[in-house]
C-alpha cells in the first residue's frame, strides 16, 4: 500500500478544504488549500546551503543538534499548527532570511524531525555542476515566499484523519533514522519515505508545480519524462489494477512530475534495493530497483535527478543515538542497511553509546560521540571532527592508527588524513607534533 500526499489550491475555500480519493489498495490524499493565503513563518538568520566548510573555524556539525529544536510559538501563523497539536519544530531559513518550518508531534521523536531537516537541506544545499542545483538560493527563495511547511504528525497515515493545515505530511512510522532498528533492518512496514515527501515539498513550492517557483524549465523537462515514462513502461507499470486509475488523478492534478522524480530519487538513493517482494521500486511501479537498473534503464530520469541533486549525499547527517555496534558506509551484501549507507558522505554518531563507524571511499567526514569510538576513513581523503580548540586534545601515535583523547573519551582513527578541531583543521601527522 503506498499513498500520495501533495498540496494543492482551491478557489472556494469555505465550500472545501480537503479531498480524498481511495480506491482499492491504494489511497490518495489531496491537501486543498485557500488559494489566496500564503503562510508567513517570520524571518531569521539564513541556513549555509553552500555546503561549503571553512577550514579555519569550528566545523558546522558542532554547532547543530538538539538546540535546533524549538517549542511551537503561540503567534501568527504558528498558531494552526499549535493547535493541531505540532509542539516542536525546526526549520532551515532561505537565503533571503524567510523561515521553511518543519513542525512534529509529541510522538515524533527529535532525531526523527532532525533527520527530516537534515533531508531537506540535503535537497537545498548547492550541487556543484548542475544545470539547476548548482545554485539552490533561488529554489529556497522560492519555498520560503510560497510559505512551504511540513508536518511530522504522529504514527501512521489514517485515512480521514489527515491535520487540516496547508503542509506537506510526512508521519512518523514512516520516517526511519540512520542507525534505529527500522533502518539497520530495511522494515519496509516503516519504509522510509521521507525522501518522497520531502522532496514533494521542495517540488511544490521551490521548484514550482501549481505555485510560482524558480525553475519552471526543469518542471517542464520533469513532466515531459514522466510522460514518456509511463508510455515506454518505465513507471506507472500497473502491478495493481488501481494504478492506472491513480495516474490518471495525478495527470488532473498536474502531479505526473513530483511522483516520476520521486521513484527516481528513491531508487537512485538505494531505498529500495533490499526490498526483496517484487521487481523494481517504488512497490514495483517504477522498472529500477537499484542505482545500476536506474542508470541502464532510466538514463533520462537519472540524468534529470543529477540536473539537480549530487551523485552522493553530500551534507551531513546523524546516526541515531540509541545506535550501538559497527555502522559501516561501505557496501556489504551482508549488511541490508549498507545499500543506503554507500551513498552517504558524512555522518556524526550521536548518544552516549560505545559505537564505531568505518567510512567508504568517498572523501569522508566522521564525527564521534560521548564514549569511546574508532573513526576508521578506510579509502578516500577523510576528516574527523572535534568541538573543542586542539589544545584540549591529547593526540598519540599507535601502531595502526592515533589515539585522540579528550572531554568525550578516547577515539582511535584510522586512515585519516584530516582532523577539524574548533580553532582550524590539521592533518593527522600535524596533530602528533603539536
Amino acid at each position: 500500500m503506498f499513498y500520495h500526499c501533495i498540496v494543492k489550491p482551491f478557489e472556494d475555500c469555505a465550500a472545501l478544504d480537503k479531498f480524498l480519493f481511495s480506491g482499492g489498495g491504494m489511497l490518495w490524499l489531496m491537501w486543498v488549500a485557500c488559494a489566496h493565503k500564503t503562510l508567513d513563518f517570520g524571518t531569521d538568520e539564513p541556513t549555509d546551503l553552500s555546503g561549503e566548510v571553512d577550514p579555519n573555524a569550528i566545523h558546522p556539525t558542532c554547532l547543530e543538534g538538539n538546540t535546533l529544536i524549538m517549542a511551537t510559538p503561540n503567534q501568527g501563523d504558528f498558531i494552526d499548527f499549535r493547535e493541531e497539536g505540532f509542539l516542536k519544530y525546526t526549520s532551515i531559513v532561505a537565503p533571503n532570511g524567510g523561515v521553511i518550518p518543519l513542525f512534529a508531534q509529541n510522538q515524533v521523536s527529535d532525531a526523527q524531525l532532525l533527520r527530516a531537516r537534515n533531508l531537506l537541506r540535503f535537497f537545498l544545499t548547492n550541487a556543484p555542476n548542475s544545470q539547476w542545483g548548482e545554485d539552490k538560493a533561488s529554489v529556497a527563495n522560492a519555498m520560503a515566499n510560497n510559505g512551504a511547511a511540513l508536518v511530522m504528525p504522529n504514527g501512521a497515515h489514517q485515512e480521514w484523519n489527515e491535520p487540516p493545515l496547508d503542509a506537506q505530511p510526512l508521519y512518523a512510522s514512516e520516517t526511519p533514522v540512520e542507525g534505529d532498528s527500522w533502518f539497520m533492518a530495511s522494515n519496509f512496514d516503516h519504509r522510509d519515505a521521507a525522501f518522497e515527501e520531502i522532496f514533494h515539498l521542495v517540488h511544490d513550492t521551490g521548484i514550482g508545480t501549481f505555485l510560482p517557483g524558480a525553475l519552471p524549465d526543469y518542471q517542464i523537462a520533469l513532466d515531459s519524462e514522466a510522460r514518456a515514462a509511463i508510455a515506454d513502461g518505465r513507471w506507472g507499470i500497473p502491478v495493481e489494477p488501481e494504478v492506472e486509475d491513480w495516474l490518471e488523478e495525478l495527470d488532473r492534478e498536474d502531479s505526473l512530475a513530483q511522483e516520476y522524480i520521486a521513484s527516481v530519487i528513491d531508487s537512485y538513493y538505494g531505498l529500495w534495493a533490499a526490498w526483496d517482494e517484487g521487481a523494481g521500486g517504488m512497490w514495483g511501479i517504477y522498472i529500477a530497483k537499484t542505482r545500476s537498473e536506474v542508470e541502464a534503464q532510466d538514463p533520462s530520469g537519472q540524468s534529470l535527478l543529477r540536473a539537480f541533486l549530487p551523485e552522493y549525499i553530500h551534507t551531513s547527517f546523524t546516526i541515531h543515538p540509541d545506535f550501538i555496534g559497527v555502522f559501516d558506509m561501505a557496501f556489504d551484501p551482508q549488511l541490508e542497511y549498507s545499500h543506503r549507507s554507500q551513498y552517504f558522505q558524512h555522518l556524526s554518531l550521536s548518544g552516549e553509546n560505545p559505537s564505531d563507524l568505518f567510512g567508504n571511499s568517498l572523501d569522508n567526514t566522521l564525527k564521534g560521540n560521548a564514549a569511546d569510538n574508532t573513526l576508521d576513513g578506510r579509502g578516500g581523503v577523510d576528516t574527523v571532527i572535534y568541538c573543542e580548540n586542539r589544545s584540549t586534545y591529547a593526540v598519540t601515535a599507535i601502531e595502526d592508527g592515533v589515539l585522540i583523547t579528550g572531554p568525550q573519551g578516547t577515539d582511535t582513527i584510522r586512515n585519516i588524513e584530516w582532523v577539524h578541531f574548533a580553532d582550524g583543521r590539521y592533518t593527522t601527522e600535524a596533530t602528533l607534533s603539536e
